[in-house]
C-alpha cells in the first residue's frame, strides 16, 4: 500500500498554484494543503485540495510560526512554495521551519535576486558569457545620454518590477524614445529588440546541474504581443538547452525555474531574455508531455530517484487559449480527443468548480468597473 505524502503549499492564493495542484493530482499519492491570505481562491474549491485554511498574512516571523503549526499538526511531509514572494521568503526563513517537514529544493538568496531582477540577470549575462540582449538600465540623466549613444533601435522598455510582459513598451526611433523619456520618472530597463521569435525552457535542477527539463515554442498569442503564449510546441531544442544548462550552471541553481529565451535571427543563436524563478503557467502542458515538475521536486525533496528524464513532442493549449480558438472558430469545441488530450479542458471537465470560481470573479470585475 502506498503511503500518501501530505504537502503543504503556503501560497495558494498564487497565479500558478491550481495548475501545480493539478499536477500534483496525476500522481495520486498526495494529500495537498493549502494556505491563503484571501478567504477565497480558486484553490480552495478543487477537489483536490484535501485542506484549506485561512490567515491574515503576519510579519515573517508570525508567518514561519504559522507554518510551524501546520506542518506539525497535518504531519506535513514537503513545503512547497509556488510563487517568487513565497519562494524568497521560504529561502531566507528555511532554517526556522521546522525540520519535520522538508522543503524542495531552493537556490541561494544571492543567485534567486539575481535571476528575477532584470538589471542584475543582464549583468550577471554579460560577466559570465551568457548570450542575452544588449541591455542598458537608465536611473538618472547621465544614465539616459550614455544609452542614446549606444543603443540600437528599435528597443524594448522593461519596467523592473512587472512580470508576465506587463508594461513593456517596443520603441522604433531615438524621436519617440526622447519623448518616452521626457515623461519617465522612475528606473527602467532598455533592451534592444531582437528579430526573431520566443522559445522557453522550464528545468528542475540541483547544484546547478539540470535534471528535468522541457522546451517549448508558443504558437497562439496572449491579450498583447508580450503576454504569454495561449498554446505552445512542446520540441526538442540542443541550442535552447545549452544555454539554459549553462545559465543554472552559472547561478548553481536549485529548484525550479522558467527561462524565457529568443531567437535571434541575425546572430542565428539563442539568448536569455528573462528567468521567472518559480512555477509557471505552461506547467500542465510540461505534465502532458511526460515531465510532471510538481511531482518531481517533490520527489528531489524526499531524497527519491527522478524517473521521467524525457518528454514527447505534443502540441498543448492553455484553457484561454481553448476558449479564444473556440470563439474563432466553433466547429473547435468538436475535436473531443484533441481538447482531452492536449489542452487545460481535461482538468476542467475533471475538477471544474476553481475554473467557474475564477470565471465569477472575473464577471465581478467587470461589472465592478461599468
Amino acid at each position: 500500500m502506498t503511503v500518501r505524502q501530505n504537502i503543504l503549499i503556503p501560497d495558494g492564493d498564487s497565479t500558478w498554484a491550481l495548475s501545480v495542484i493539478q499536477c500534483l493530482a496525476q500522481v495520486k499519492k498526495y494529500n495537498i494543503f493549502v494556505l491563503s491570505n484571501k478567504k477565497r481562491t480558486a484553490t480552495k474549491f478543487s477537489k483536490y485540495t484535501s485542506y484549506y485554511q485561512f490567515y491574515e498574512r503576519p510579519d515573517d516571523s508570525g508567518w514561519v510560526d504559522i507554518i510551524n503549526s501546520e506542518i506539525e499538526k497535518n504531519a506535513i511531509s514537503v513545503v512547497l512554495p509556488i510563487a517568487e514572494q513565497e519562494i524568497l521568503f521560504t529561502i531566507k526563513n528555511k532554517d526556522e521551519i521546522s525540520s519535520l517537514a522538508k522543503i524542495i529544493p531552493l537556490p541561494g538568496l544571492k543567485d534567486f535576486e539575481i535571476a528575477i531582477d532584470k538589471n542584475k540577470l543582464s549583468e550577471f549575462s554579460r560577466s559570465h558569457g551568457i548570450p542575452h540582449p544588449n541591455s542598458f538600465f537608465i536611473a538618472s540623466e547621465t544614465d539616459k545620454q550614455e544609452v542614446l549613444s549606444q543603443i540600437q533601435f528599435p528597443i524594448l522598455i522593461k519596467p523592473l518590477d512587472l512580470k508576465g510582459g506587463d508594461g513593456i513598451k517596443k520603441i522604433n526611433s531615438e524621436e519617440k524614445f526622447q519623448k518616452y523619456l521626457k515623461k519617465a520618472n522612475h528606473p527602467i530597463l532598455v533592451q534592444e529588440y531582437i528579430e526573431g521569435y520566443d522559445i522557453d525552457c522550464s528545468v528542475l535542477c540541483l547544484d546547478g546541474k539540470v535534471l528535468s527539463h522541457t522546451i517549448q515554442k508558443g504558437n497562439l498569442k496572449g491579450h498583447s504581443a508580450f503576454a504569454p503564449q495561449l498554446a505552445f510546441d512542446f520540441l526538442q531544442n540542443d541550442e535552447v538547452l545549452d544555454v539554459a544548462k549553462l545559465t543554472m550552471f552559472k547561478l548553481n541553481w536549485s529548484g525550479i525555474a522558467h527561462l524565457d529565451l529568443r531567437y535571434d535571427a541575425k546572430t542565428k543563436d539563442y539568448k536569455l531574455i528573462e528567468i521567472n524563478a518559480r512555477f509557471w503557467g505552461s506547467i500542465e502542458g510540461s505534465m502532458f508531455a511526460g515531465i510532471n515538475f510538481p511531482h518531481n521536486v517533490i520527489q528531489l525533496a524526499l531524497n527519491q530517484e527522478l524517473v521521467d528524464d524525457d518528454y514527447k513532442a505534443i502540441h498543448h493549449m492553455r484553457f484561454k487559449g481553448v476558449l479564444k480558438t473556440i470563439k474563432r472558430n466553433p466547429l473547435f469545441v468538436f475535436r473531443r480527443k484533441y481538447l482531452m488530450n492536449n489542452t487545460e479542458a481535461r482538468s476542467f471537465f475533471k475538477d471544474p468548480l476553481p475554473t467557474l470560481y475564477k470565471f465569477r470573479e472575473w464577471l465581478g470585475r467587470r461589472f465592478d468597473s461599468i
